[in-house]
This record gives structure tokens, C-alpha cells and sequence, in this order.
């Protein structure tokens, strides 16, 4: 089983080749580069470990909310493999490769960026068992109606005023990808490359717009 995964859902762009299990390939951005880069490093990448395409199983995206640009990059480039090589696209949410970060018993509140002039975000909770159990719906939120004493908050992005709040992760989660893919694939959760679209397009609307509709 070949698997191939991305994530350019924040800041910190990476992507990874899974050949049974075992890495073959990972390489994340410089801080310098941005997502319209990503092909072409995973072009250069792909031939350096001799990396073959059009011989992947599987292609995973952390498939937002988070980078508008990042995700309409990461997905139109994960469907147009699946297009060519016939391999079976996998789609998590963003929120839920956050969560997966965090080892605590408490309950795990992943926070990732709306709006950040409104300081609005998407959210969501989870618990810790022998896997990761999301038991709250994705919901759009501003930080005093989040933020309590009781939960554990992390973030891939600082939030000022709430540093000893929520836990910030600067760096790529495609670990944490990885192993929820693997859970995907063995429930044959897969989505739809000809249909599939970033997360935030189909199921959040901005608590402004929500506003304008009452």
C-alpha cells in the first residue's frame, strides 16, 4: 500500500509517502514558501526517492477549515492524482488531525482561525480513548463563548492574550494525518475525487452571514 498525504490546511505545508507502513519521503515547506510551491517541490522530491505517481494507493488531505488558498491547492492537486493514477482520495478534518496532537484526559478543543480580525473560530470537541472520539458537531465560535477552565485548547496558530489558554502548534500535523488515514482506510471512508470540495465550503457559514439571514 502506497499513500501519499498533504496538508497545507495552515501555515506549516508538508507532505509524506507511506509505502507499507513505513515513510519514504517527507518534506515541508520553508517559512518562505507557500502552497503554490507544492507541486512543484513534491515533483522534485517524488524523483529524488524515485517516487512514482501514477503507483499510489491512496491520497490524503487534511481537508480544512483553514488556508482558503492552501486547501483549494492541496485538494485540486490530490484529485487530479486520483484522476490519473486511479487511486482512492481520503479527506480529514483539519480539526480532527489538531485534536489528534494532543495526549490528555481532558476534553481536547481544536481551534483554527475564521476570522481573525473578529477573532471567530471553527471548533469542535473531542475525547481521548484507545481512539480519537469527536462527540460535539464543527461549530463557528468566538473565544469568550469557547474558552473555559475545564478543557484543553490547542491552536496551529498564536492567539494573542490566550498564550497560557491554548496550546500552539507551529509545525505540520502529517503524523497525525497519517494516523487517522489509516482508521479512513480501514473503514473504506473514502470520498468522492469528481464531487469533493474543502470542508468549510459546505458545511460552515460565518457567524456574519448567519447574522444577515435572521
Amino acid at each position: 500500500m502506497k499513500l501519499l498525504l498533504l496538508d497545507s490546511s495552515s501555515a506549516a505545508i508538508e507532505f509524506a509517502v507511506f509505502e507499507n507502513e513505513k515513510e519514504t519521503l517527507r518534506h515541508e515547506l520553508s517559512k518562505d514558501e507557500n502552497a503554490d510551491a507544492l507541486v512543484y517541490n513534491m515533483s522534485k522530491r517524488c524523483k529524488e526517492y524515485e517516487v512514482r505517481i501514477n503507483e499510489i494507493d491512496y491520497v490524503s488531505v487534511s481537508n480544512g477549515p483553514g488556508s482558503f488558498t492552501g486547501l483549494r491547492i492541496a485538494s485540486a492537486i490530490a484529485k487530479a492524482i486520483c484522476f490519473a493514477s486511479d487511486a482512492k482520495l481520503v479527506e480529514v478534518n483539519s480539526l480532527d488531525v489538531l485534536a489528534n496532537r494532543v495526549e490528555t484526559e481532558k476534553l481536547i478543543v481544536p481551534l483554527i482561525f475564521s476570522n481573525s480580525k473578529t477573532q471567530e473560530f471553527y471548533f469542535s470537541k473531542f475525547k481521548r480513548g484507545s481512539l480519537l472520539d469527536r462527540i460535539s458537531p464543527y461549530e463557528i465560535g468566538v473565544l469568550p463563548g469557547i474558552i473555559n477552565d475545564e478543557d484543553f485548547f490547542v491552536s496551529n496558530q498564536r492567539v494573542e492574550g490566550y498564550e497560557d489558554k491554548i496550546l500552539t502548534f507551529d509545525s505540520s500535523g502529517i503524523i497525525s494525518l497519517y494516523q487517522l488515514t489509516l482508521n479512513y482506510i480501514s473503514q473504506k471512508k473514502f470520498s468522492d475525487y469528481n464531487t469533493s470540495e474543502p470542508f468549510y465550503m459546505k458545511e460552515f457559514v460565518p457567524l456574519k452571514s448567519q447574522k444577515k439571514l435572521l
